[in-house]
């Protein structure tokens, strides 16, 4: 989770280094995952500086068990 909070510049790969495999989709579904969700982008709104996507989800699994992780902030007014 702490490689995915760090800021990345733009078109930079985010799954560098990160082993993966693909998913029927196409997307990626990260090796240590617990598991995934494929879904399906179904519409996305421009929200300022980030996009919010309304996506269906299709198809998804389970790869292990295991404790989930977190990420708890105290405001959303800063990252």
């Amino acid at each position: 989770m702490k490689h995915f909070l760090k800021p990345f510049t733009p078109g930079e790969d985010r799954f560098a280094n990160i082993e993966t495999t693909k998913a029927e989709n196409g997307g990626p579904i990260l090796a240590e995952a617990l598991a995934y969700l494929e879904c399906r982008v179904e519409q996305r709104m421009e929200c300022g500086d980030h996009w919010l996507l309304y996506a269906i989800a299709e198809k998804s699994k389970v790869l292990h068990q295991g404790l989930t992780a977190i990420h708890h902030r105290k405001s959303g007014s800063y990252y």
